[in-house]
């Protein structure tokens, strides 16, 4: 699990990037070549490291994050779902590795990524094609089935053969990319109405309320509590859910014991919305506060600013 500092970082200006890959892909040497536009070799990354880096007129927080099976298993999953976009990065000279790193690009497109609101830009890069034992990306394309990526219109795609070490489709695939996470994102405000956290048992323990629109908290989430149950024993379970009363949505999610409500008032927030809860959600996992505290105000306020 994240730390509460690293997901904190989501929140400074900037848009947040994941660059995601198993180990040797070569995440980190484009992160670097991202920087300082030249080739290097750096040691594995171990866990995350960020970066914030400015392309064009724009300011991109990058988390690099490791390719290590135990990293891929606890870290992608949270970062992939909070972030506005997505680098996934393979070795296209090892074909040994194809299968596991097809798998896990369709566990993040089909399970993490599933969500209707969900509105990603993805970029795929095969690198070192420079290498002669480089596979075709005709083949790359067939054995990731990424004609299937047709299938998902929620989310922005685009595949590039590319090398860091001779630069090549580099500039032409982050061009391309930069342009994409600008349209999807500048629109993505949050004017956030109301917020209330509930435990199991559907009491309240915390109430963000700046438009006083929750006149009786405890009545409005002992319902949602009810909507939520029912939809979850006809539907299965899903993490969120969004229902409108009056002019306001609100999106609701349940995780680590915590039923939280977020409270819009325009169906265009709730990509925004669904990062929101997401974040609230980690951050409450990975901190040991008292929620009478006003330790998330402070957090709340951090993401709206």
């Amino acid at each position: 699990m994240p730390e509460g500092n690293d997901f904190l970082r989501l929140t400074k200006k900037g848009i947040p990037i994941v660059m995601i890959g198993l180990p040797y892909a070569g995440k980190t040497t484009f992160v670097r070549w991202l920087k300082k536009k030249e080739f290097t070799r750096p040691k594995t990354t171990i866990g995350l490291e960020f970066e914030q880096v400015k392309l064009g007129d724009g300011i991109f927080n990058i988390f690099d994050l490791s390719g290590h099976e135990k990293f891929r298993e606890t870290l992608w999953q949270s970062y992939v779902q909070t972030s506005a976009g997505i680098i996934f990065v393979l070795d296209s000279s090892d074909k040994k590795k194809l299968s596991e790193a097809s798998k896990w690009f369709w566990l993040m497109i089909k399970d993490w990524l599933s969500d209707i609101f969900t509105n990603k830009t993805i970029l795929f890069l095969a690198n070192k094609s420079d290498l002669k034992n480089s596979l075709n990306l005709d083949f790359i394309i067939d054995e990731f089935q990424l004609n299937q990526m047709s299938l998902y219109p929620q989310v922005s795609f685009q595949f590039f053969k590319t090398s860091i070490r001779t630069g090549l489709n580099l500039d032409y695939a982050m061009k391309w990319f930069v342009s994409r996470l600008r349209k999807n994102t500048k629109d993505k405000t949050i004017q956030l109405k109301a917020l209330v956290l509930a435990d199991t048992l559907g009491k309240v323990i915390y109430e963000y309320d700046p438009d006083r629109i929750t006149q009786d908290k405890d009545m409005l989430i002992s319902y949602f509590k009810a909507l939520s149950e029912f939809a979850n024993e006809i539907l299965g379970y899903e993490m969120i859910k969004v229902i409108k009363i009056d002019n306001n949505y609100y999106l609701l999610s349940e995780k680590n014991n915590i039923f939280l409500t977020v409270a819009v008032s325009k169906s265009n927030e709730l990509p925004e919305a669904r990062r929101f809860s997401l974040l609230i959600h980690e951050f409450i996992s990975s901190n040991s506060f008292n929620l009478e505290t006003n330790k998330l105000t402070r957090f709340i306020e951090k993401l709206l600013s």
